[in-house]
């Protein structure tokens, strides 16, 4: 609304939600986000306000992320075995990836898109302040191509601290899950994250 361009302009997600019997999103809280003014909302704000917008929280598929029969990684647990496991698990990915194999060394993952959204770029502005500590970190994702060509860059960087993996790659997600320490989330705005549910039901 504020930029209009000229000629008879059409909104398929407002139509959609005007048009539809129920409104739903991934979130109470982002349910909430996005009546609260014009920049969660988009300017539909309003359009929602009058309909309504039912929240619920994200979920994801227990079979597939299941710690105890992940066909993914190579060590199976559970709530009793977390401990023994993930050790382990984390020297398994630091072979995969290239990294110096230390199960003292705390790992970080990242696992999400390229994209000011999900926030790579405040990644990549944070990874040289906290890279000479004693860590290691390993990022997998695709996005922008600027933002690719930077996570290309930190193993010729940090070749002994950091790898970035510019490719879609299942086996590789589940890896981090599973062996990663932290799960690193800089979004700027995450309205019900998978990657998070993921991490709490690996233990990481």
């Amino acid at each position: 609304y504020s930029k209009p361009v000229k000629g008879r302009k059409i909104n398929w997600m407002k139509a959609g939600i005007l048009e539809s019997d129920g409104v739903f999103t991934v979130s109470p809280y982002y349910a909430e986000e996005l009546i609260s003014g014009v920049e969660k909302g988009v300017e539909l704000d309003n359009t929602i306000r009058k309909t309504g917008i039912t929240g619920i929280a994200n979920g994801m598929d227990t079979q597939e992320w299941n710690p105890a029969t992940d066909k993914y990684v190579g060590v199976k647990y559970d709530i009793t075995t977390v401990m023994d496991a993930k050790p382990l698990l984390k020297e398994a990915l630091q072979a995969e990836v290239g990294l110096p194999v230390d199960r003292n060394i705390p790992l970080i993952g990242f696992i999400g898109r390229l994209e000011e959204q999900k926030g790579s770029d405040i990644l990549a502005a944070a990874i040289p302040k906290f890279i000479e500590q004693n860590v290691q970190i390993v990022v997998l994702g695709t996005g922008k191509k600027n933002m690719e060509k930077q996570l290309e860059q930190l193993e010729i960087l940090y070749p002994d601290k950091a790898r970035g993996v510019a490719k879609f790659n299942v086996a590789l997600a589940h890896m981090i899950i599973a062996g990663a320490d932290f799960m690193l989330i800089p979004s700027r705005f995450e309205p019900c994250g998978l990657i998070q549910l993921h991490a709490m039901r690996y233990g990481t």
